[in-house]
């Protein structure tokens, strides 16, 4: 007989999976690492840091690298406030790689308590400047997490989805609009108080405007640092 916990995992992988596996365009491996919290102990000025390595064409060729530094204030327990710097670096088959600056600024926030697991939000706002283009690209993204410990274990069953909007055109590319949407179904493995290891799979669509949209089937593992 299967527990609460393992029925709303199974829900929510079936309610994430894609209707039609024939439409993908590739399998990917998303590698991530990551580190956040407060300089001083409960001290309300925080430090952000992630990177990731993002391997495309069957996992087989590294096709995005982000570093992305970031400094906050905790407002209170459920709030904090962010901002930070994000360096991109898409390569392309046969063209040059497509390198990135971007500003950000996000919230971080408690939104309660669900089903006995929790549920997160994150709400991001960029700045985007392409190399060689004149236009800055301004595109929100939305992200809310759930997360459920899987009792008597380290490990918590997760699930999310991240929604980007761009707000303008471009003269390098980008459209008003939806842009894509990430939806992700996991666990997160707690290995210490401050070290976790998060493992899924992940739906990843991009709209695309003079092409068939996109869909990554995606593959992620992440290390996640609590300061």
């Amino acid at each position: 007989m299967k527990t609460a916990s393992q029925k709303i995992f199974l829900a929510a992988a079936l309610a994430l999976a894609p209707v039609n596996m024939a439409a993908a365009d590739d399998f990917q491996l998303w590698t991530a690492v990551a580190a956040n919290g407060p300089v001083e102990e409960d001290g309300r000025f925080l430090v952000w840091f992630d990177g990731h390595a993002r391997f495309r064409d069957d996992a087989g060729d590294l096709g995005v690298s982000i570093l992305r530094p970031g400094v906050g204030w905790r407002l209170n327990r459920d709030l904090s406030l962010w901002a930070g710097y994000a360096r991109v670096v898409s390569r392309q088959e046969n063209a040059a790689d497509v390198e990135e600056n971007r500003l950000w600024q996000q919230a971080t926030y408690g939104v309660g308590d669900v089903l006995g697991g929790s549920v997160t939000g994150r709400s991001r706002l960029e700045q985007r400047f392409i190399d060689g283009g004149g236009d800055t690209g301004w595109r929100v993204r939305q992200l809310l997490r759930y997360s459920r410990p899987l009792t008597g274990t380290p490990l918590s069953a997760v699930v999310s989805n991240e929604t980007f909007i761009a707000f303008n055109d471009t003269d390098w590319g980008a459209a008003s609009g939806y842009d894509q949407s990430r939806n992700f179904v996991g666990i997160n493995y707690k290995a210490t108080d401050h070290l976790a290891v998060e493992s899924g799979y992940m739906l990843n669509h991009i709209r695309r405007d003079n092409a068939a949209d996109a869909f990554n089937h995606v593959v992620s593992v992440s290390l996640n640092l609590s300061l």
